[in-house]
């Protein structure tokens, strides 16, 4: 069997670990945001029920510095979460790339793989994209007007503060929990994938290029089904995520010459009519798909996409994890030897 395919699984099975890991740490930005609700709440609970407008910027300056505090120390905790996380993917690509390889792979030395990774652009959306940094910046300026802006608008529509409160802590533990999480969980898998390429374009002498790998359910979006199994330059910058919530990662493609080939069979998780199952690991998701069940294929692409699907006139490819397992990094890097367990 060809390094290729042991590569596909044994990144397919390393990035359901990713996932959980990265759950954790969303479950822990979390806690601290909660922190800050509680805080609010407690703040507002200051203020008579008959809020007077004339306490308005005084309240909105407390909340603020509230604010400012609270998204920054989650800003230093996913910081300090994604440093050392390049260095353990970094370490985790080396093991997987010398399975395969005749030559061992060059590793970067850890404050240059960590500098190139912060400062690394995350490829989500369209445009330019931001750093780490600068997306944790942005998204606690954006929530804290929003916090800000809810607090205002009851006060102008003269809404009593303990309803005010209400309104506050809805949106912390809707809208602000769940976009930080996903943000989160975006970051730590724009770290691996960062991490990935940077061995890829360290060790040119024996990887050629690199493999998009997705996962198989109905959950992933058609960025990334699309993206399945398409191969790109080593000097290329498409990498995971696509989007916000993006759980596909890359596999190298080891140079003929330094494959060392490994004759094992090997699979990828997916998840079909029948629940989970284990697929060849060459399969992409269209050919997957192909064969699942009519309603199943309705359920992943919607009904008048899996029509056109099913009748040959649009094709499609894709990758994920639905677990709720979490992992500290200790855990995430123990779980190595069942990742190559087969092997």
């Amino acid at each position: 069997m060809s390094s290729e395919q042991f590569l596909i699984d044994a990144a397919t099975r390393h990035q359901i670990f990713l996932l959980r890991y990265g759950s954790g740490r969303s479950k822990e930005a979390n806690r601290r945001l909660n922190r800050l609700r509680q805080q609010i709440n407690a703040r507002l609970s200051q203020e008579p029920a008959a809020f007077q407008s004339q306490r308005l910027q005084d309240l909105l300056k407390d909340i603020n510095a509230l604010n400012v505090l609270a998204f920054r120390d989650v800003k230093t905790l996913v910081e300090v979460d994604s440093m050392k996380l390049a260095v353990s993917e970094a370490d985790f690509n080396r093991i997987m790339i010398n399975k395969v390889s005749t030559l061992p792979v060059t590793p970067t030395p850890e404050d240059l793989l960590v500098e190139s990774v912060m400062d690394a652009p995350m490829s989500v959306g369209s445009g330019v994209g931001m750093t780490i940094a600068e997306s944790l910046d942005q998204f606690g300026v954006l929530k804290g007007k929003q916090i800000l802006k809810t607090i205002t608008d009851n006060v102008v529509t003269g809404v009593a503060t303990s309803l005010m409160a209400k309104a506050v802590d809805s949106l912390m533990r809707t809208v602000v929990k769940r976009q930080a999480t996903s943000l989160i969980g975006t970051i730590l898998n724009h770290v691996s994938s960062a991490a990935r390429l940077n061995t890829y374009q360290k060790n040119t002498n024996l990887i050629g290029g690199y493999e998009w790998v997705a996962t198989l359910d109905s959950k992933t979006t058609f960025v990334c089904m699309s993206r399945d199994g398409k191969k790109y330059d080593i000097t290329s910058q498409v990498i995971p995520p696509a989007h916000y919530g993006c759980r596909s990662t890359t596999v190298p493609t080891i140079k003929p010459e330094f494959d060392l080939g490994l004759d094992v069979k090997t699979t990828r998780p997916a998840i079909g009519a029948d629940g989970v199952q284990q697929v060849d690991s060459k399969t992409t998701y269209g050919g997957w798909l192909r064969t699942q069940n009519r309603e199943f294929v309705d359920e992943a692409l919607g009904i008048e996409r899996s029509r056109l699907f099913r009748s040959g006139k649009l094709s499609l490819d894709k990758f994920v994890d639905p677990t709720g397992r979490v992992y500290t990094l200790p855990q995430l890097e123990s779980m190595n030897p069942i990742v190559f367990s087969d092997f």
